[in-house]
C-alpha cells in the first residue's frame, strides 16, 4: 500500500476517533471525504487497495465523475446499489469494500461482501474500480 493511501487512511481514523470535530467540519461545508477499500480473497492473493474520493476537481480516483454519479444515485448506500446486468462467473472469490467518511457532508461507514470482483463491480460500476 503506498504512503500516501496509509496516510489518508490515517487522517480519516483520527477523524473518526474526535467524532465531535469531525463531524463539525465536513457537515459546515456538505463536503465528501470518503476512503474506499478493496481487500481481494486469497483466490486473488488477498490484494488490497484504497484510494480517497473527494468528487472535486484533483480527486485521485480515476473514474472520479462516473463514482460519484453512481453514489449519487444510490444515495451513498452500497446495499442500494443494483447490478448492471453483467454476466459474471459462479465463482466464488469473495471480495470485501469499504466506504468511510462524509457523503455531501453526512458520515458514512460501509462494508459489504459481493461473492466476487466481477460481483462487486456489476453492482458499484466505477466506485471500487481504482
Amino acid at each position: 500500500m503506498s504512503p500516501r493511501i496509509v496516510a489518508f487512511v490515517a487522517l480519516f481514523v483520527s477523524l473518526f476517533a474526535f467524532s465531535g470535530t469531525a463531524q463539525a467540519a465536513p457537515a459546515a461545508h456538505g463536503g465528501t471525504a470518503l476512503v474506499l477499500s478493496v481487500q481481494y480473497s486469497d483466490v486473488e492473493d488477498n490484494a488490497y487497495k484504497a484510494t480517497v474520493l473527494t468528487c472535486e476537481r484533483g480527486d485521485r480516483h480515476p473514474r472520479r465523475a462516473q463514482a460519484c454519479a453512481a453514489l449519487a444515485a444510490a444515495d451513498a448506500d452500497l446495499q442500494a446499489m443494483a447490478s448492471d446486468d453483467r454476466a459474471c462467473t459462479f465463482i466464488y472469490a469473495p471480495v470485501e469494500v469499504s466506504m468511510f467518511g462524509f457523503w455531501r457532508g453526512e458520515p458514512v461507514s460501509q462494508v459489504h461482501t459481493y461473492p466476487n470482483s466481477c460481483v462487486m463491480l456489476a453492482h458499484t460500476g466505477a466506485l471500487f474500480d481504482f
